[in-house]
């Protein structure tokens, strides 16, 4: 698992279209919105590769609400972000952990009182990210 972790003063995404990349699966459906646009947040984008599981999710998680509340966020943004790596799990494994991981941190972060966001899997969108200068803004991590 790849991920990348942005303290943000402003995050958003607008849903254009489904994507045609899914190998036959279809995407996540829109409840709701087909947009959001959160301020003062900690966005976590993972992509899910091949052979990740639960002892990934648990790191990426962890790592996402502890850099979250070392900076004060009380939002937190969790969304899979299929551009991280070459290494692709095979598509139903991907949605299926994608959603183990979104689980598991909105749990575990609302849990705590946090305000917790996500995105649609498996479409095209437009994105808003608009990080903060300190040096602990921006990080990448590997699971």
């Amino acid at each position: 698992m790849k991920a990348m972790l942005y303290h943000a003063s402003r995050f958003g995404y607008g849903v254009e279209s489904p994507s045609e990349r899914l190998g036959g699966v279809g995407p996540e459906r829109v409840n709701g919105s087909a947009s959001l646009l959160v301020e003062e947040c900690y966005v976590a984008l993972f992509h899910v590769e091949e052979g990740d599981g639960e002892a990934q999710i648990g790191r990426f998680c962890h790592d996402a609400q502890r850099f979250a509340k070392k900076l004060g966020a009380t939002r937190l943004v969790v969304a899979a972000f299929g551009h991280l790596s070459s290494n692709y799990a095979p598509m139903e494994i991907a949605i299926a952990t994608s959603g183990l991981i979104v689980n598991k941190c909105r749990e575990e972060w609302t849990g705590k009182g946090g305000e917790f966001h996500t995105s649609p899997f498996g479409h095209n969108k437009t994105l808003t990210l608009e990080t903060k200068g300190h040096r602990d803004s921006i990080r990448f991590r590997s699971y």
